[in-house]
């Protein structure tokens, strides 16, 4: 009940508020475009920038994406493409003013150098957020069928990066990706687009129920 009264209130409060959406290819895909769909039908004010291949450093330093980007500012004006350059995240913080931001980052640390680097990469976005005074929601990277090895260590590293600053959703637990189609990694084929969409429902009323629980939305009672 306290979570129901909790949920009303914090959704209320969304409507008219800034968002700002980042993310990698699984928010350039149906994931991101369901997310930003049902955040604007509440109300809020949202732009989604999403850049597939992306880590935090990518958002500072500007690099170019080649396999595609989604950006969508409030007024509702779609570009998308295969190649542009990655925005910097300080200017979209200056420029928004968000009172909360929605970060999907993490499936492209599998071959970074190092994990002090992606914890340090993570860390040091999720704390300009808090630094910025808005609120931090993280979501993590989903199931994958190819490199499953890899979900134990990413989803380790980016805890231990964001947990201080940010309240964070385990896509895992609600994603589980097909046994055949697709490339094993994303959601943009016919059995993966489901998923996506479903992942995205579970995130949005995870966000508007306050994120507080750092789980995901479908084991909340």
């Amino acid at each position: 009940m306290r979570f129901l009264i909790f949920s009303m209130f914090f959704s209320s409060f969304l409507n008219a508020q800034s968002v700002l959406f980042i993310g990698d290819s699984h928010s350039v895909g149906p994931f991101g475009k369901k997310l930003d769909l049902l955040l604007r039908e509440k109300g809020a004010i949202v732009e989604t920038y999403a850049s597939c291949g992306s880590i935090a450093q990518w958002w500072v330093n500007g690099k170019t994406t080649n396999c595609g980007y989604f950006f969508k500012d409030k007024e509702g004006k779609v570009s998308f493409g295969l190649k542009a350059d990655t925005p910097i995240f300080k200017k979209l913080m200056d420029k928004n003013k968000p009172a909360f931001v929605i970060v999907e980052l993490g499936a492209n640390y599998a071959n970074v150098l190092s994990d002090d680097f992606a914890v340090e990469d993570m860390s040091s976005m999720a704390s300009m957020i808090k630094d910025y005074g808005a609120k931090c929601f993280w979501v993590t990277k989903p199931h994958a069928r190819k490199n499953p090895q890899d979900l134990p260590r990413i989803l380790e590293l980016t805890y231990k990066a964001v947990s201080p600053y940010c309240d964070i959703f385990d896509s895992t637990k609600v994603t589980e990706y097909p046994k055949e189609g697709g490339d094993g990694i994303h959601y943009s084929f016919k059995e993966g687009i489901p998923i996506a969409e479903n992942w995205a429902k579970e995130v949005f009323e995870w966000f508007i129920g306050g994120g507080e629980k750092k789980i995901s939305a479908s084991e909340i009672k």
